[in-house]
């Protein structure tokens, strides 16, 4: 009989890219996020990322104290001590990607789910968008290969283009997300205060995630 299987499961990683060698200033917003979205940062799988040499056991020790769980760093100036530390080593997505738009072109019919989602649910629709029509609770998670659209309010997160499709959006009817997320692009809630509340669109433009109020 055998002792364990793998199963694949696709993850959703959050990038978390060090901007200032400062460690001081590195803790104080790490620690203001927490204040601001405890739920979205609470066992957050994350991805470290950075274009200089930190002291990573260091910055590994602050991302811990707030409740995130690093899992990996990305490949360049971190690959070395990561794999020195046991952690995994990914590929750095602010690198040009490959769009894939024939992908895009093969998606099934749409997801759609008309109940609540309710909080620790994950709904995954695998090539094709997903449509919920109700509400999403905090901790609640919808992830799609194509759009996610949310006609209830959005208090979980939601995850666009999941497999890469850089053309994915999430449509949300009353954005209160922890996390919204497009091909791999992340936002969370302390990055989205102006446009909580509202009906919205999220999507990439060059590469960098937009967030913008529908009429």
């Amino acid at each position: 009989m055998a002792a364990l299987e793998l199963k694949g499961r696709m993850a959703s990683l959050t990038r978390l890219r060090l901007l200032d060698p400062d460690l001081a200033a590195v803790s104080a917003q790490l620690h203001e996020m927490a204040r601001r979205a405890p739920d979205a940062i609470a066992g957050m799988p994350v991805v470290i990322e950075a274009d200089f040499v930190p002291d990573l056991e260091a910055v590994l020790k602050l991302v811990r104290q707030v409740g995130m769980q690093p899992v990996a760093v990305a490949e360049g100036k971190l690959a070395e001590a990561g794999r020195a530390l046991g952690l995994a080593v990914l590929p750095d997505e602010t690198r040009p990607r490959v769009k894939t738009p024939a992908a895009a072109a093969a998606r099934k019919p749409a997801r759609i789910v008309d109940t609540p989602v309710r909080s620790g649910q994950q709904i995954y629709a695998e090539g094709t968008d997903l449509i919920v029509t109700g509400a999403v609770s905090a901790g609640a998670e919808l992830i799609a290969d194509g759009c996610v659209h949310c006609y209830g309010v959005l208090r979980g997160r939601a995850i666009a283009g999941a497999k890469g499709d850089e053309t994915a959006r999430v449509f949300c009817r009353k954005f209160e997300a922890e996390l919204v997320a497009v091909a791999g692009v992340y936002a969370v809630a302390e990055q989205m205060q102006g446009v909580r509340g509202f009906f919205v669109q999220a999507f990439l433009d060059a590469g960098k995630l937009k967030i913008e109020l529908m009429k």
